[in-house]
């Protein structure tokens, strides 16, 4: 009985290994498509079935939103120092403070509405399936990513008070 142990364990251990190697390389290669965003649009465009008009749409929407979201984030973020800056002063002043923030908060509605006629033209696009198969796909990066609507990423126990 003790003869054939060994050979056991060898196998199940080689097997194991095996898995082991092809689940690191096949990882590797997974994360290589997700870090080319060429890769990334063909990925999304294949899971939607997009013709090829509306895969060329999906990439000029993609590049706008890339291109303003990049200028708006520093532009967030010199207002986000800004405001700071002026609550840290010794005798700050709540008037300009407040003008700052509703500025910044004009700001973000006016690129959410910039977005939104960037995004349009491609979701009229789309069929009812596709749409469809755009929601679900939008709700599962949410969930495995965030937690799900609007509960961060720790769930719903984020904050004590909201359960």
């Amino acid at each position: 009985m003790r003869t054939w142990l060994p050979w056991v364990l060898l196998a199940l251990s080689l097997v194991l290994n095996i898995f082991f190697i092809a689940g690191f390389f096949w990882t590797q290669h997974a994360m290589a498509m997700w870090r080319d965003p060429d890769e990334r649009l063909e990925m999304l465009g294949d899971r939607l079935d997009l013709n090829q008009s509306q895969r060329g749409q999906l990439k000029q929407v993609i590049e706008q939103l890339r291109s303003k979201g990049q200028a708006r984030m520093e532009e967030r973020r010199t207002i986000r120092r800004q405001i700071l800056d002026m609550a840290l002063q010794p005798n700050p002043d709540r008037a300009a403070i407040a003008s700052r923030i509703e500025e910044a908060s004009h700001q973000r509605v006016q690129a959410m509405s910039d977005m939104l006629d960037t995004v349009l033209p491609f979701l009229a696009s789309l069929s009812p399936e596709q749409r469809s198969k755009l929601k679900d796909l939008m709700d599962q990066r949410r969930e495995g990513r965030w937690g799900g609507w609007g509960w961060g990423p720790w769930g719903q126990h984020r904050f004590g008070w909201a359960n």
